[in-house]
Protein backbone atom coordinates (compact mmCIF):
# COMPACT_ATOMS: atom_id res chain seq x y z
CA UNK A 1 0.00 0.00 0.00
CA UNK A 2 3.03 2.42 0.97
CA UNK A 3 4.95 1.62 -1.96
CA UNK A 4 1.98 2.37 -4.38
CA UNK A 5 1.06 4.94 -3.03
CA UNK A 6 4.71 6.92 -2.81
CA UNK A 7 4.85 5.77 -6.10
CA UNK A 8 1.94 7.43 -7.60
CA UNK A 9 2.84 10.55 -5.35
CA UNK A 10 5.80 10.97 -7.17
CA UNK A 11 4.47 10.51 -10.60
CA UNK A 12 1.51 12.92 -10.26
CA UNK A 13 3.94 15.47 -8.65
CA UNK A 14 6.04 15.16 -11.66
CA UNK A 15 3.10 15.38 -14.25
CA UNK A 16 1.73 18.51 -12.18
CA UNK A 17 4.80 19.82 -12.57
CA UNK A 18 6.02 19.20 -15.97
CA UNK A 19 2.25 19.81 -17.54
CA UNK A 20 1.82 23.47 -15.61
CA UNK A 21 5.58 24.84 -16.06
CA UNK A 22 5.40 23.55 -19.74
CA UNK A 23 1.65 25.86 -20.31
CA UNK A 24 3.56 28.76 -19.54
CA UNK A 25 6.55 28.89 -21.86
CA UNK A 26 5.07 30.08 -24.96
CA UNK A 27 3.72 33.16 -22.83
CA UNK A 28 6.60 34.10 -21.29
CA UNK A 29 8.72 33.77 -24.67
CA UNK A 30 6.43 35.98 -26.26
CA UNK A 31 6.24 38.60 -23.11
CA UNK A 32 9.61 38.57 -23.16
CA UNK A 33 10.69 39.62 -26.81
CA UNK A 34 14.18 40.20 -26.18
CA UNK A 35 17.34 38.24 -28.26
CA UNK A 36 13.71 35.26 -29.79
CA UNK A 37 16.84 32.95 -30.81
CA UNK A 38 18.15 32.50 -27.71
CA UNK A 39 15.36 32.16 -25.69
CA UNK A 40 13.76 29.94 -27.96
CA UNK A 41 17.16 27.99 -27.54
CA UNK A 42 17.02 27.84 -23.47
CA UNK A 43 13.02 27.38 -23.81
CA UNK A 44 14.11 23.57 -26.38
CA UNK A 45 16.70 22.65 -23.19
CA UNK A 46 13.95 23.47 -20.77
CA UNK A 47 11.08 21.71 -22.52
CA UNK A 48 13.74 18.27 -22.85
CA UNK A 49 13.75 17.81 -19.10
CA UNK A 50 9.75 18.61 -18.89
CA UNK A 51 9.12 16.15 -21.65
CA UNK A 52 11.65 13.31 -19.80
CA UNK A 53 9.71 14.68 -16.02
CA UNK A 54 6.19 13.97 -17.89
CA UNK A 55 7.29 10.79 -19.41
CA UNK A 56 9.06 9.31 -16.09
CA UNK A 57 5.72 11.12 -13.96
CA UNK A 58 3.35 9.13 -16.36
CA UNK A 59 5.01 5.71 -16.21
CA UNK A 60 5.05 6.40 -12.27
CA UNK A 61 1.83 7.33 -11.55
CA UNK A 62 0.41 4.78 -14.04
CA UNK A 63 2.69 2.24 -12.15
CA UNK A 64 1.16 3.21 -8.43
CA UNK A 65 -2.62 3.46 -9.66
CA UNK A 66 -2.15 -0.11 -11.23
CA UNK A 67 -0.61 -0.90 -7.76
CA UNK A 68 -3.64 0.82 -5.82
CA UNK A 69 -6.19 -0.22 -7.79
CA UNK A 70 -5.16 -4.21 -6.98
CA UNK A 71 -5.52 -3.11 -3.27
CA UNK A 72 -8.34 -0.98 -2.98
CA UNK A 73 -10.26 -2.67 -5.76
CA UNK A 74 -10.74 -5.67 -3.74
CA UNK A 75 -11.32 -3.32 -0.07
CA UNK A 76 -13.83 -1.65 -2.08
CA UNK A 77 -15.63 -4.29 -4.16
CA UNK A 78 -14.64 -2.59 -7.11
CA UNK A 79 -13.39 -4.42 -9.79
CA UNK A 80 -9.73 -3.53 -10.33
CA UNK A 81 -9.63 -2.28 -13.99
CA UNK A 82 -12.61 0.22 -13.08
CA UNK A 83 -10.09 1.27 -9.86
CA UNK A 84 -7.62 1.55 -12.05
CA UNK A 85 -9.42 3.83 -14.71
CA UNK A 86 -11.11 5.90 -12.09
CA UNK A 87 -6.99 6.39 -11.27
CA UNK A 88 -6.09 7.48 -14.32
CA UNK A 89 -8.59 9.67 -14.99
CA UNK A 90 -8.44 11.64 -11.60
CA UNK A 91 -4.27 11.84 -12.44
CA UNK A 92 -5.10 13.34 -15.76
CA UNK A 93 -8.06 15.88 -14.39
CA UNK A 94 -6.07 16.46 -11.34
CA UNK A 95 -2.10 16.75 -12.33
CA UNK A 96 -2.54 17.15 -16.38
CA UNK A 97 -5.50 19.36 -17.03
CA UNK A 98 -5.82 21.81 -14.03
CA UNK A 99 -2.21 23.14 -13.33
CA UNK A 100 -2.44 23.75 -17.51
CA UNK A 101 -5.62 25.85 -17.59
CA UNK A 102 -4.24 27.40 -13.86
CA UNK A 103 -0.53 28.23 -15.54
CA UNK A 104 -2.03 29.61 -18.51
CA UNK A 105 -4.55 31.73 -16.54
CA UNK A 106 -1.61 33.28 -14.18
CA UNK A 107 1.41 32.18 -15.52
CA UNK A 108 3.58 33.86 -13.07
CA UNK A 109 1.78 33.15 -10.41
CA UNK A 110 1.80 29.99 -11.03
CA UNK A 111 5.74 29.97 -11.62
CA UNK A 112 6.09 31.66 -8.49
CA UNK A 113 4.43 29.33 -6.58
CA UNK A 114 6.15 26.34 -8.27
CA UNK A 115 9.46 27.81 -8.90
CA UNK A 116 11.44 26.27 -6.49
CA UNK A 117 10.26 22.69 -6.68
CA UNK A 118 10.69 22.70 -10.46
CA UNK A 119 14.34 23.89 -9.93
CA UNK A 120 14.99 20.95 -7.27
CA UNK A 121 12.69 18.04 -9.03
CA UNK A 122 14.60 19.11 -12.26
CA UNK A 123 18.29 18.90 -11.12
CA UNK A 124 17.51 14.95 -11.33
CA UNK A 125 16.16 15.43 -14.88
CA UNK A 126 19.46 17.97 -16.07
CA UNK A 127 21.86 15.32 -17.06
CA UNK A 128 19.80 13.37 -18.97
CA UNK A 129 18.87 16.83 -20.58
CA UNK A 130 21.83 17.63 -21.23
CA UNK A 131 22.94 13.56 -23.24
CA UNK A 132 19.92 13.87 -25.04
CA UNK A 133 19.25 17.34 -25.99
CA UNK A 134 22.34 19.30 -25.65
CA UNK A 135 23.28 22.79 -23.81
CA UNK A 136 21.88 25.64 -25.67
CA UNK A 137 22.97 28.53 -23.75
CA UNK A 138 23.90 29.85 -20.24
CA UNK A 139 20.23 29.40 -19.05
CA UNK A 140 20.30 26.86 -16.72
CA UNK A 141 17.17 25.14 -14.52
CA UNK A 142 19.15 26.37 -11.49
CA UNK A 143 18.95 30.25 -11.79
CA UNK A 144 15.47 30.31 -14.87
CA UNK A 145 16.22 33.76 -14.77
CA UNK A 146 14.62 34.22 -18.12
CA UNK A 147 12.00 31.92 -17.09
CA UNK A 148 10.24 34.03 -14.30
CA UNK A 149 11.72 37.72 -13.24
CA UNK A 150 10.10 40.22 -11.32
CA UNK A 151 9.43 42.64 -14.19
CA UNK A 152 7.68 39.30 -15.79
CA UNK A 153 5.89 39.61 -12.83
CA UNK A 154 4.57 43.15 -12.69
CA UNK A 155 4.18 43.71 -16.49
CA UNK A 156 2.47 40.49 -17.96
CA UNK A 157 -0.05 39.89 -14.41
CA UNK A 158 -0.39 44.33 -15.05
CA UNK A 159 -1.37 43.38 -19.27
CA UNK A 160 -3.79 40.41 -18.26
CA UNK A 161 -5.25 42.38 -15.35
CA UNK A 162 -5.91 46.21 -16.99
CA UNK A 163 -5.91 44.86 -20.77
CA UNK A 164 -3.31 47.95 -21.49
CA UNK A 165 0.29 47.85 -21.35
CA UNK A 166 0.65 51.31 -22.80
CA UNK A 167 -0.97 52.75 -19.39
CA UNK A 168 2.57 51.19 -17.61
CA UNK A 169 4.95 52.57 -20.03
CA UNK A 170 7.65 54.12 -17.98
CA UNK A 171 7.49 51.05 -15.76
CA UNK A 172 8.11 49.31 -18.50
CA UNK A 173 11.19 51.07 -19.63
CA UNK A 174 12.44 50.48 -16.35
CA UNK A 175 12.05 46.76 -16.86
CA UNK A 176 13.47 47.36 -20.33
CA UNK A 177 16.44 48.49 -18.83
CA UNK A 178 16.86 45.82 -16.32
CA UNK A 179 16.85 43.70 -18.61
CA UNK A 180 19.13 45.07 -21.28
CA UNK A 181 20.95 45.87 -17.95
CA UNK A 182 23.43 42.52 -18.49
CA UNK A 183 23.58 43.04 -22.18
CA UNK A 184 25.51 45.96 -22.28
CA UNK A 185 29.61 46.91 -21.93
CA UNK A 186 31.72 48.87 -20.29
CA UNK A 187 32.33 50.44 -23.29
CA UNK A 188 28.54 51.60 -24.09
CA UNK A 189 28.55 53.28 -20.76
CA UNK A 190 31.49 54.67 -19.83
CA UNK A 191 33.08 58.38 -19.83
CA UNK A 192 35.11 58.84 -23.15
CA UNK A 193 38.47 59.80 -23.25
CA UNK A 194 37.78 62.98 -24.31
CA UNK A 195 35.48 63.80 -21.63
CA UNK A 196 37.61 62.97 -18.59
CA UNK A 197 38.42 65.30 -16.07
CA UNK A 198 42.47 64.34 -15.13
CA UNK A 199 45.50 66.05 -13.87
CA UNK A 200 48.86 65.99 -14.50
CA UNK A 201 50.75 63.83 -11.56
CA UNK A 202 53.45 66.75 -11.51
CA UNK A 203 50.61 69.33 -10.90
CA UNK A 204 51.68 71.74 -7.94
CA UNK A 205 48.89 71.99 -4.88
CA UNK A 206 47.32 75.13 -6.58
CA UNK A 207 46.65 73.49 -10.04
CA UNK A 208 44.90 70.44 -8.50
CA UNK A 209 42.30 71.73 -6.37
CA UNK A 210 41.70 73.90 -9.16
CA UNK A 211 41.35 71.46 -11.56
CA UNK A 212 38.82 69.37 -8.82
CA UNK A 213 36.76 72.45 -8.27
CA UNK A 214 36.07 72.94 -11.96
CA UNK A 215 35.21 69.27 -12.72
CA UNK A 216 33.11 68.82 -9.98
CA UNK A 217 33.97 65.52 -8.92
CA UNK A 218 35.11 63.71 -5.59
CA UNK A 219 37.64 61.55 -7.60
CA UNK A 220 39.93 62.12 -10.65
CA UNK A 221 42.30 60.01 -12.77
CA UNK A 222 46.15 61.20 -12.48
CA UNK A 223 48.37 60.58 -15.64
CA UNK A 224 52.27 61.23 -16.05
CA UNK A 225 53.21 62.87 -19.21
CA UNK A 226 50.15 61.26 -21.22
CA UNK A 227 46.64 60.17 -20.54
CA UNK A 228 46.99 56.64 -21.36
CA UNK A 229 49.63 56.21 -18.33
CA UNK A 230 47.35 56.41 -16.12
CA UNK A 231 49.12 56.24 -12.14
CA UNK A 232 46.36 56.42 -9.75
CA UNK A 233 43.21 57.81 -8.87
CA UNK A 234 42.77 61.58 -6.24
CA UNK A 235 39.95 61.34 -3.97
CA UNK A 236 39.41 64.88 -3.14
CA UNK A 237 39.30 63.72 0.67
CA UNK A 238 42.70 62.89 0.57
CA UNK A 239 43.71 66.32 -0.24
CA UNK A 240 41.82 68.31 1.88
CA UNK A 241 44.20 66.39 4.81
CA UNK A 242 46.79 68.59 2.71
CA UNK A 243 45.59 71.70 2.20
CA UNK A 244 46.64 73.15 5.53
CA UNK A 245 50.17 72.51 4.83
CA UNK A 246 50.17 74.37 1.53
CA UNK A 247 52.31 74.00 -1.05
CA UNK A 248 55.41 72.49 1.09
CA UNK A 249 56.70 69.33 0.09
CA UNK A 250 53.54 68.83 -1.80
CA UNK A 251 54.02 65.42 -3.45
CA UNK A 252 50.80 64.42 -5.98
CA UNK A 253 52.23 60.65 -6.23
CA UNK A 254 52.34 60.07 -2.37
CA UNK A 255 48.56 60.46 -1.84
CA UNK A 256 47.48 58.52 -4.76
CA UNK A 257 45.11 55.55 -4.89
CA UNK A 258 45.78 52.54 -7.36
CA UNK A 259 43.79 52.73 -10.13
CA UNK A 260 41.53 49.77 -11.26
CA UNK A 261 41.65 49.01 -14.58
CA UNK A 262 38.73 47.02 -17.01
CA UNK A 263 38.54 46.47 -20.60
CA UNK A 264 36.27 47.85 -22.57
CA UNK A 265 34.52 44.80 -23.30
CA UNK A 266 33.89 43.78 -20.05
CA UNK A 267 29.95 43.38 -18.84
CA UNK A 268 28.42 45.73 -16.80
CA UNK A 269 26.48 43.87 -14.33
CA UNK A 270 30.14 41.46 -14.09
CA UNK A 271 31.84 45.07 -12.91
CA UNK A 272 29.00 45.91 -10.90
CA UNK A 273 29.57 42.58 -8.90
CA UNK A 274 33.34 44.13 -8.84
CA UNK A 275 33.07 46.99 -7.42
CA UNK A 276 30.62 46.19 -4.50
CA UNK A 277 33.18 42.94 -3.51
CA UNK A 278 36.15 45.40 -4.02
CA UNK A 279 34.60 48.19 -2.47
CA UNK A 280 35.72 50.94 -5.33
CA UNK A 281 33.42 53.18 -7.45
CA UNK A 282 35.44 53.80 -10.69
CA UNK A 283 37.75 52.07 -13.13
CA UNK A 284 39.76 52.97 -15.78
CA UNK A 285 38.99 51.55 -19.28
CA UNK A 286 41.44 50.43 -21.12
CA UNK A 287 40.64 49.62 -24.86
CA UNK A 288 42.15 46.32 -26.68
CA UNK A 289 45.70 47.74 -27.15
CA UNK A 290 46.17 49.05 -23.52
CA UNK A 291 45.62 52.62 -23.88
CA UNK A 292 43.03 54.58 -22.11
CA UNK A 293 39.37 54.63 -23.74
CA UNK A 294 37.59 56.06 -20.86
CA UNK A 295 36.52 56.06 -17.42
CA UNK A 296 33.65 54.27 -15.79
CA UNK A 297 31.89 54.83 -12.25
CA UNK A 298 29.32 52.94 -10.10
CA UNK A 299 26.91 55.55 -11.45
CA UNK A 300 27.35 55.28 -14.85
CA UNK A 301 25.92 51.68 -14.03
CA UNK A 302 22.95 52.33 -12.05
CA UNK A 303 22.39 55.32 -15.05
CA UNK A 304 21.66 52.57 -16.92
CA UNK A 305 18.99 51.60 -14.86
CA UNK A 306 17.36 54.44 -13.48
CA UNK A 307 18.38 57.03 -15.90
CA UNK A 308 20.59 60.72 -15.45
CA UNK A 309 21.30 60.77 -11.70
CA UNK A 310 22.11 64.14 -11.40
CA UNK A 311 23.64 65.56 -8.21
CA UNK A 312 23.62 69.75 -6.81
CA UNK A 313 26.30 70.63 -8.87
CA UNK A 314 25.82 69.09 -12.27
CA UNK A 315 23.99 70.76 -15.00
CA UNK A 316 21.23 68.84 -16.95
CA UNK A 317 22.83 68.52 -20.33
CA UNK A 318 20.27 68.84 -23.13
CA UNK A 319 20.77 66.04 -25.92
CA UNK A 320 17.63 66.42 -27.04
CA UNK A 321 16.10 70.29 -28.22
CA UNK A 322 13.09 70.07 -30.31
CA UNK A 323 12.24 72.94 -32.97
CA UNK A 324 9.70 73.60 -35.40
CA UNK A 325 8.67 71.17 -38.39
CA UNK A 326 9.43 68.23 -36.89
CA UNK A 327 13.39 69.17 -36.56
CA UNK A 328 15.85 68.48 -33.66
CA UNK A 329 19.30 69.69 -32.39
CA UNK A 330 20.77 66.99 -31.17
CA UNK A 331 24.09 66.12 -29.08
CA UNK A 332 26.63 64.37 -30.92
CA UNK A 333 26.99 61.86 -27.93
CA UNK A 334 23.29 60.95 -28.33
CA UNK A 335 23.16 57.09 -28.65
CA UNK A 336 22.27 55.71 -31.87
CA UNK A 337 19.64 53.56 -29.88
CA UNK A 338 18.39 56.46 -28.22
CA UNK A 339 18.54 58.06 -31.77
CA UNK A 340 16.18 55.63 -33.25
CA UNK A 341 13.92 55.32 -30.79
CA UNK A 342 13.15 59.67 -31.17
CA UNK A 343 12.83 59.12 -35.06
CA UNK A 344 11.51 55.40 -35.10
CA UNK A 345 14.43 54.55 -37.34
CA UNK A 346 16.53 51.70 -38.02
CA UNK A 347 20.18 52.84 -38.04
CA UNK A 348 22.22 50.09 -37.28
CA UNK A 349 24.96 50.21 -34.30
CA UNK A 350 27.91 48.02 -35.65
CA UNK A 351 30.19 50.30 -36.73
CA UNK A 352 29.49 53.59 -34.16
CA UNK A 353 27.95 54.23 -30.74
CA UNK A 354 26.31 58.03 -31.36
CA UNK A 355 25.06 60.42 -33.38
CA UNK A 356 28.77 61.55 -33.84
CA UNK A 357 30.12 58.83 -35.13
CA UNK A 358 27.13 58.12 -37.63
CA UNK A 359 27.51 61.71 -39.11
CA UNK A 360 31.87 60.56 -39.13
CA UNK A 361 30.78 57.77 -40.96
CA UNK A 362 27.94 58.93 -43.49
CA UNK A 363 30.41 62.15 -44.51
CA UNK A 364 33.98 60.04 -44.43
CA UNK A 365 35.78 62.97 -42.75
CA UNK A 366 36.00 65.87 -40.17
CA UNK A 367 33.23 67.95 -40.86
CA UNK A 368 32.97 71.70 -40.56
CA UNK A 369 29.93 73.64 -38.86
CA UNK A 370 26.84 73.81 -41.55
CA UNK A 371 28.01 70.47 -43.43
CA UNK A 372 25.19 68.68 -44.13
CA UNK A 373 24.12 64.98 -45.29
CA UNK A 374 21.01 63.47 -46.32
CA UNK A 375 20.69 59.73 -45.26
CA UNK A 376 17.45 57.52 -45.00
CA UNK A 377 14.77 60.31 -45.35
CA UNK A 378 16.21 62.66 -42.59
CA UNK A 379 19.20 65.57 -43.44
CA UNK A 380 22.31 66.23 -40.93
CA UNK A 381 23.72 69.52 -40.42
CA UNK A 382 26.79 69.87 -38.28
CA UNK A 383 25.54 72.62 -36.29
CA UNK A 384 28.98 73.11 -33.72
CA UNK A 385 32.38 71.28 -33.83
CA UNK A 386 34.92 71.90 -30.93
CA UNK A 387 38.78 70.98 -32.27
CA UNK A 388 37.92 67.98 -34.51
CA UNK A 389 34.82 66.65 -32.50
CA UNK A 390 31.66 66.86 -33.43
CA UNK A 391 29.24 68.94 -31.03
CA UNK A 392 25.91 69.40 -32.02
CA UNK A 393 23.78 68.12 -35.15
CA UNK A 394 20.50 69.22 -36.31
CA UNK A 395 18.32 66.31 -37.59
CA UNK A 396 15.72 67.35 -40.28
CA UNK A 397 13.01 65.11 -41.89
CA UNK A 398 13.19 65.13 -46.03
CA UNK A 399 9.84 66.54 -47.94
CA UNK A 400 8.72 64.02 -50.53
CA UNK A 401 10.58 66.12 -53.08
CA UNK A 402 13.94 66.26 -51.29
CA UNK A 403 13.56 62.35 -51.02
CA UNK A 404 12.71 61.85 -54.80
CA UNK A 405 16.07 63.83 -56.09
CA UNK A 406 17.96 61.71 -53.27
Amino acid sequence: MLTGLAVYSTGFLLLFLASGIRSCIPELILSRGRDPSERRQAAFFHLGILWLMNFTGTILAGAGAFLLAGILGPATGVQDWLAFTVFCLATFLLAVLLPSLVAKGTPLRFLSALRFPYIIVSLLFRLPALLFFGSSSDESPETLGWLITPPDVIWLERRREKGDPGEFEKEQELMDSIIDFSDKIVREVMVPRIDMACVEINADLSTVVDRLKRAGHSRIPVYEEKIDNIRGLLYAKDLLALLSEGENGFQLRNILRTPYFVPEYKRIDELMREFQSKRIHMAVVVDEYGGTAGLVTIEDIMEEVFGEILDEYDKEALLVKKLDGGSYLLDARLPIDDLNALLGTDFADDDFESLGGMVYQLMGKIPRPGERTDFSGYSFTVEQVRAQRILYVRVEPLSESQKESD
